[in-house]
């Protein structure tokens, strides 16, 4: 298992002493974009955990907790809920309004064999790093973003208008697709900003390989999220997607 200094948490070793494993956890959400936790027991609530963090509120399938895993007769279009491998995203960018704040994920049933990794990379430094004149491109054209092509064939699909880049309350807002951001030739700049960002997800991307019931929590904000390839069909996450406690708008998603 490939993991990043500092993402992966222990619930072991913080067991008896709730308050502390609270506050270190959130440190280290807040510190690093993402938490992968391990050493989970059975008696562990996801749910109830991940609520204190926000509402939870539903994606294209209009359900609050999803199921992630192969449906049948699916593995020919570019689909999260298939076995093949997903490209860099953030979630939500085909939402009208602000895609969820929080993601999270944890193992029902863990992948047998190679593949089925968790791929994730913080992309708070590329943006940091943009010059005045990028930023403001970004900020200030509005592109169009669609649904996956699994989602639409299940009549899922989605389609919003939005910029890569958004001002919330002070805090930075990427959306982020290397496949559903709609481009053309007169957008060059965006273009290259994808290039560039899945050139450096593949150098500097974090790998989580499951055992049952840990569980990753990351920022959707920041932090870009894709899969590896599995053949164990068997496979089985769940997922929720959290509104920001700060997020005064109606949540938005759904059928």
């Amino acid at each position: 298992m490939e993991t990043v200094s500092g993402v992966k948490f222990s619930l072991a070793k913080y067991s008896g002493n709730e308050e502390l494993h609270e506050v270190e956890y959130r440190r280290l959400l807040a510190e690093n974009g993402l938490v992968h936790a391990v050493d989970v027991p059975d008696r562990f609530d996801h749910s109830q955990f991940f609520a204190k963090f926000g509402e939870f509120y539903p994606g294209p399938s209009g359900k609050l907790i999803d199921d992630i895993a192969p449906e049948a007769g699916m593995d020919d279009v570019y689909y999260g809920s298939n076995s093949r491998s997903l490209l860099p995203h953030t979630e939500g960018y085909e939402f009208e309004g602000l895609p969820p704040r929080y993601l999270a994920l944890w193992c029902v049933t863990p992948h047998s064999g190679n593949g089925g990794e968790t791929t994730l990379f913080d992309a708070r430094p590329i943006v940091d790093e943009l010059s005045p004149e990028e930023r403001a491109y970004f900020t200030d054209t509005i592109f169009d973003w669609v649904s996956s092509e699994g989602l639409r064939r299940n009549g899922l699909g989605q389609r919003a208008s939005h910029p890569i880049l958004e001002d919330v309350d002070g805090t930075v807002l990427l959306r982020f697709s290397c496949n559903n951001l709609l481009l053309d030739q007169s957008h060059e700049s965006a273009a290259s900003f994808v290039k560039r960002t899945k050139r450096e997800f593949e150098r500097g991307h974090t790998a989580v390989t499951y055992l049952r019931n840990d569980f990753l929590h990351w920022d959707n904000w920041r932090v870009l999220h894709s899969r590896n390839a599995f053949t164990d069909r068997k496979r089985h996450l769940k997922r929720v997607q959290i509104r920001d406690l700060s997020d005064t708008r109606e949540p938005v998603g759904g059928r």
